[in-house]
């Protein structure tokens, strides 16, 4: 180290450099006051900082949602700013739309579901009582005594939240469901504003942000800011496109094969599939269940239909609506959700997934070239660089290729 750079780190950590008797150097470390006060400093202002974070950590997730509603949207708003319509128009124009699509939903469907979700619950102790009998057949005396211990344990706690009047008087009821009315409303239009403002605003605010950065790494900066937004938008945009095929396919089974309330089980199939890795899994039990408790046959026939909805999905509809997103490992993804669900609950493990996947596209435009030219110098095989699973014919075949393969990069 040059000997200026060794003065200047001395003065700012307090070490001295002596020189003993015998001519050998030692160092000592001095911290002056002034540092220890700055250093102090740091670490309040550090914990400050994130206390601050965790303070306003709902504002925070409704600045996520609207920066995934404002990517989602924004591919419409510049396709219609190349006709008539200046920037703020489009948003208004899509807004228009997405809201005239949810009261029509509302008036139409709304209604039904309701009636359908009653009608469900009213039927839950009769499809227990179905579902005791089916395990009464089972010839499988340790299966069918499973299923009836877990039936006893499961009845009396749903009939009771079920016939069992409500414990909290009517007026306080009524306060407390129109106060979390008011904060989901209240929530749901903050989320559209922040959209429309990060919209509007967006490329000042990325030019003030670069600014702060260096002039030499302003484009890498700017690259990986247009990828994020990129998939982001993409995620979302094929997240709902699955959701509204999985549900149609699902609700035209459920219609064909005549089970009760086919309109809620395809709305709940629809929904399952926002939930990461087990939801396409999950998105056919309750429609399952159901169909046990009307006739076995049904949910004989409606298994194998699940089947092939789900490969459909796997095969055909992930590749193509989401090519475009980023994939992110199984761990990934189950470490986000856990962590998720703690911070935030159910939102939070939603939006674990799309968080997760642009973490990793900031990691992969930063670390990447590094862990690549740090790869150039390493002598390794072909087959370990590429991940194969099978060594590569013998120990001294291997040994002998990468030591071709140093003496070539030599």
């Amino acid at each position: 180290m040059p000997d200026e750079h060794q003065g200047a780190l001395a003065g700012a950590l307090g070490t001295a450099a002596t020189a003993t008797e015998d001519g050998e150097q030692r160092t000592s470390f001095t911290l002056s006051s002034w540092a220890l006060a700055r250093y102090t400093l740091v670490v309040a202002f550090t914990l400050a900082f994130i206390y601050l974070l965790w303070t306003i950590q709902e504002v925070l997730l409704l600045l996520v949602l609207a920066i995934l509603l404002a990517t989602a949207i924004e591919p419409i708003v510049n396709g219609l700013r190349r006709g008539p319509f200046s920037r703020s128009q489009g948003i208004i124009i899509v807004y228009t739309t997405i809201f005239s699509i949810l009261v029509i939903i509302g008036l139409v469907g709304v209604p039904s579901l309701v009636t359908q979700s009653a009608q469900l619950v009213d039927a839950i102790p009769r499809n227990i009582a179905s579902l005791r009998l089916l395990a009464d057949q089972i010839e499988v005396r340790p299966l069918r005594l499973l299923l009836l211990r877990a039936l006893d344990e499961v009845t009396p706690s749903i009939t009771r939240s079920i016939q069992e009047p409500t414990t909290v008087a009517e007026p306080e009821q009524l306060k407390a469901v129109g106060g979390v009315a008011a904060h989901s409303l209240l929530s749901v239009v903050t989320v559209f504003l922040l959209a429309f403002y990060w919209l509007t605003e967006r490329a000042a605010i990325k030019r003030g942000l670069l600014r702060l950065v260096p002039s030499d790494r302003a484009r890498k900066v700017n690259a990986t800011w247009l990828d994020v937004e990129d998939r982001l938008g993409a995620w979302v945009r094929g997240q709902l496109l699955v959701m509204l095929a999985v549900a149609a396919m699902a609700g035209l089974a459920f219609v064909a094969l005549d089970l009760p309330n086919p309109l809620l089980l395809a709305a709940l199939a629809g929904l399952f599939e926002l939930i990461p890795m087990i939801g396409p899994f999950l998105a056919f039990v309750p429609a399952i269940l159901v169909a046990v408790t009307e006739d076995p046959v049904k949910a004989l026939i409606l298994i194998p239909i699940a089947v092939v909805i789900q490969q459909i999905e796997g095969n055909f509809l992930v590749p193509r609506i989401m090519s475009r997103t980023v994939g992110v490992s199984p761990l990934t993804v189950i470490l986000g959700i856990l962590i998720g669900s703690i911070l935030y609950g159910a939102a939070g493990a939603f939006l674990a997934v799309p968080v997760a996947a642009a973490i990793q596209v900031i990691l992969n435009h930063t670390l990447r070239p590094a862990i690549e030219e740090g790869a150039e110098s390493v002598p390794v095989s072909t087959s370990e660089l590429q991940g194969d699973s099978e060594p590569i014919l013998e120990n001294g075949n291997a040994d002998r290729q990468v030591v071709q393969m140093g003496e070539r990069r030599r």
